[in-house]
């Protein structure tokens, strides 16, 4: 078989591949991040790359201009390799300067009223000598030692590697020891035995495994203060934008395979990034808390997730046993326990439950939405006494994916857009400051209200191209609105907003605005009653109001409703991490939300239709927006 060799630039890397290999499999296996929102399906455009020189066969698409055609640009998803081959990404993905949400860092987080309680205990003993006298074997005196101490033996268990340390570390300490247990209703669970006194070297984590970015919190489990922070975007990007199509990839051959192991090594990197800068051995780290949806969850613990897409959309299990870290890979003490928080559903996950507990919102009055807008939207409605779930797919076009410009929230993204309604001329505000490679989620969602507001679009999405402006074209047949010209971006191509762009993001904004009002309308209330809306995550911690409510997004309701509480699912991993209470607590906040699958609900997909316009088809919904929009179309 002929070999060919690849060279990848900007970033440098070469690979030897196979003739007859798909590029976007040799781009990855050099361990270069392209943006696949499609998981390498040709249909969302997003792996351009140029080709520079070499031999290459490639499918025509639509996703591509003639012009870029012609100046040798193709998909690395629809190419095969047949030569040896220079190529070049246009927006190489710039890891190191993400705009992720990772919480708060450095402090130790308000309990109410909780204390610092782990669930896991380094517990230090000095044990009385064997002697004729005193001869117990060296497990059942260690097990009166501990009954001693207030833990009860008849529910002690050990494994076998525990009891093949036991006696030789016993005496060569002199019987003085520290062990690591869990303790939970029904048993303690004897993870570790170590000499001498080790009990206030004691570490965790926190992550937040979400499907666009993971996040690492290093916790010190003795004074329950966040030491570091890290986070990375999910490698498993890599195989696809959002669920489903990370669903879909895990049935390839080996997929499910590689994406555990892409997003372990995600965690790992991470792991080692703040371990390293502190000087802490990576064998005191013993806890470890993990949230993520659904899918997420499965896919971290090798879980095939299949079935989470076929009716009737059950998954294997909402709450996880404790499992070891060298069960997974994950580059901690191999004994270490990992305990994932409690998912609801197939599509309301343990980071919804985690957010939950976060806001607190399960012991207060106030009837409260809580919101995490992303590649799926949850929501959750209640108070103290009840919580009924939901979720909806809005797709990838708030992470930029399906978009033919977009792109994540890096360097070099616009996040903020305004139009002078007068001039048709753009003002935007990019990430890091330099020159734009593309837009991210804020900024699409901006673009979209300000071309409404200045009168560029109408409410269908549809762009006037009778304007008389030249930021207003028609581009191999779509109309778009030019944000950026070439000589100013950092592709030196032009960055624009076409209709096709327009028709996902409306789509994906009107998946959420129907899941809002079915949800408030299967349990026979309507948006003046709630009373607050807690918006989560990294887009929502970044979202405008104005401009989400000016395209129908959010509701039409005052502003002072709405709180942005953050990276809401790594916090309450921090919470169940530090509290073996609130770790309980989150148990009974997933049996208790009552979960309402809306694909099966009939007045989603007439709430859905209905969110087809911007803002909505009832502007009497939307007051706000409703006399400007009534001028402008009388």
């Amino acid at each position: 078989m002929t070999n060919c060799k690849i060279t990848i630039l900007p970033a440098n890397k070469r690979v030897t591949v196979p003739k007859g290999t798909v590029l976007l499999q040799a781009i990855q296996q050099a361990g270069v991040h392209i943006e696949s929102a499609c998981g390498g399906q040709g249909v969302c455009g997003q792996c351009r790359v140029k080709i520079e020189e070499g031999r290459y066969n490639t499918e025509t698409t639509t996703q591509l201009s003639g012009q870029e055609c012609a100046q040798g640009m193709c998909l690395a998803c629809l190419t095969l390799v047949e030569g040896d081959l220079t190529v070049s990404i246009p927006r190489l993905a710039d890891w190191e300067k993400a705009q992720i949400l990772e919480g708060e860092g450095g402090v130790t987080l308000e309990l109410g009223h909780w204390q610092i309680n782990p669930a896991l205990k380094k517990v230090h003993l000095k044990l009385p000598p064997p002697s004729l006298d005193d001869n117990l074997s060296d497990y059942e005196r260690l097990r009166r030692e501990l009954h001693r101490r207030g833990f009860p033996d008849r529910h002690l268990h050990c494994e076998l590697p525990f009891l093949q340390k036991l006696g030789q570390v016993a005496r060569q300490h002199h019987w003085e020891v520290t062990v690591t247990l869990i303790q939970s209703d029904t048993v303690v669970d004897l993870i570790e035995i170590e000499g001498g006194d080790v009990s206030q070297h004691r570490f965790g984590l926190a992550i937040d495994v979400g499907t666009t970015s993971v996040v690492v919190h290093l916790v010190d489990l003795v004074t329950g203060k966040t030491i570091d922070v890290a986070s990375s975007y999910n490698a498993q990007a890599a195989c696809g934008d959002d669920v489903i199509t990370r669903i879909i990839y895990s049935q390839k051959a080996d997929g499910l395979i590689r994406l555990q192991k892409l997003v372990i090594d995600t965690i790992n990197r991470l792991i080692e990034e703040v371990s390293s800068k502190h000087r802490i051995d990576f064998q005191r780290i013993d806890s470890i808390v993990a949230a993520g949806n659904t899918t997420m969850t499965q896919l971290l613990l090798g879980i095939d997730p299949r079935y989470l897409r076929q009716d009737p959309y059950i998954p294997t299990a909402n709450s996880f046993p404790m499992i070891r870290a060298a069960e997974v890979g994950l580059r901690v003490n191999s004994h270490a326990s990992i305990y994932c928080m409690p998912c609801v559903s197939s599509y309301v996950g343990g980071d919804i439950t985690a957010g939950v507990l976060r806001s607190e919102i399960y012991k207060q009055e106030p009837l409260t939405m809580f919101i995490d807008i992303g590649t799926n939207g949850e929501i959750v409605l209640g108070n103290k006494d009840w919580l009924v779930a939901a979720s909806c797919s809005a797709g990838p076009a708030f992470e930029g994916g399906g978009v033919k410009c977009g792109m994540r929230a890096t360097s070099g993204a616009i996040e903020q857009v305004r139009i002078d309604a007068a001039t048709f001329e753009p003002t935007v505000r990019v990430i890091g400051q330099g020159k734009p490679v593309g837009i991210c989620g804020s900024g699409i969602i901006d673009g979209l209200a300000q071309m409404l507001m200045a009168g560029i679009i109408n409410r269908k999405g549809k762009i006037y191209t009778d304007l008389g402006h030249e930021r207003i074209r028609v581009a191999d047949g779509i109309p778009e609105y030019v944000l950026i010209w070439a000589k100013d971006s950092a592709t030196e191509t032009d960055i624009v907003l076409n209709e096709v762009d327009i028709d996902n993001v409306m789509r994906a904004k009107g998946a959420i605005y129907a899941g809002f009002r079915t949800l408030l309308i299967e349990v026979g209330l309507n948006f003046d009653v709630v009373e607050r809306f807690l918006i989560a995550g990294g887009l929502g911690n970044f979202l405008n109001i104005e401009s989400a409510v000016a395209i129908g997004l959010l509701p039409d309701i005052p502003q002072e409703r709405f709180k942005y509480i953050g990276n809401s699912s790594v916090i309450g991993a921090y919470l169940a991490l530090v509290s073996a209470e609130l770790r309980e607590e989150s148990e009974r906040i997933a049996n208790s939300m009552t979960n309402m699958e809306l694909s099966v609900s009939p007045a989603f997909m007439e709430e859905y239709l209905s969110a087809l316009f911007l803002p909505h088809t009832d502007l009497s919904a939307f007051p706000s927006m409703r006399e400007k929009l009534e001028q402008e179309y009388s």
